[in-house]
């Protein structure tokens, strides 16, 4: 099955992103939004990814706090049945996705545990439809070690807000961590120059852009337009005085190891 064959060579949150809103996909997990949240979901820190198409529906654009509550009482819920498929009213993350709503939505909850960590895993499928059948949630059984195979390979997206981490679920993931714009300086060289602390959006831009991503990956994780990338990266280059993106990440990783 084409289906399951492309899901060893995801390797991108855009690959990830197309996949799942595949028609092969799309015909046997109807969903526009999925939740992945992987930590100790009991009680402690967790970690959180969020994949979907729907303007203003990123990962970065969720605040951590408002989604730490409903998730665990998804958790909870998926325990309380079992540990099996089960639908749950889409109005639980209405704190968390406002923007959305919600209400009319329905969200199918499957999960598993790491036996080798210790860590709970957890994947939410939001659906515009009023609830899934029993045929959409044995699909999800069937499926889970292959959305949680894909998820796997795609490193963490940034956070809006700061909060206790643990280790990635990831196997592959790349843990970056949050730096507030004065915390990041461009060592002096030869030259003596000085460069302005860059913003928290040329931040992120340079982690994704270290990470070997394009203009229009790192558009699509960002929420932003390839040509708004663009726009980024020459003031990124003005301000660390380079003219190339391999001279702009050796500069960002020399920063952030001396800065």
């Amino acid at each position: 099955m084409r289906l399951l064959a492309a899901a060893p060579g995801i390797r991108t949150h855009l690959g990830l992103l197309t996949w799942l809103r595949s028609v092969d996909m799309q015909q046997i997990l109807p969903h526009d939004i999925l939740l992945a949240a992987w930590g100790n979901l009991r009680g402690g820190a967790f970690e959180f990814d969020i994949v979907s198409d729907l303007p203003g529906v990123r990962t970065s654009a969720v605040e951590a706090d408002k989604l730490q509550a409903p998730t665990r009482q998804l958790f909870a819920h998926w325990q309380d049945h079992g540990e099996q498929p089960c639908t749950v009213a889409g109005d639980v993350l209405q704190g968390a996705l406002a923007s959305l709503a919600l209400a009319s939505r329905s969200m199918l909850v499957h999960g598993l545990r790491d036996r080798r960590t210790g860590q709970d895993c957890m994947y939410v499928l939001v659906s515009p439809a009023a609830g899934h059948g029993a045929e959409t949630a044995g699909a999800l059984a069937a499926l889970l070690p292959h959305i949680d195979l894909g998820f796997r390979q795609v490193a963490t997206l940034p956070r809006r807000s700061a909060r206790p981490t643990v280790q990635p679920y990831h196997e592959h993931a790349t843990a970056m961590p949050r730096m507030q714009p004065e915390q990041i300086t461009v060592p002096a060289t030869s030259g003596q120059f000085n460069t302005p602390a860059m913003t928290e959006r040329e931040l992120q831009i340079m982690r994704w852009v270290e990470m070997g991503k394009t203009n229009h990956e790192i558009g699509a994780i960002l929420d932003i337009s390839a040509f708004t990338v663009k726009n980024h990266l020459q003031r990124i280059f003005k301000k660390l005085d380079v003219y190339s993106r391999a001279q702009a990440v050796s500069r960002f990783k020399d920063s952030m190891l001396h800065g």
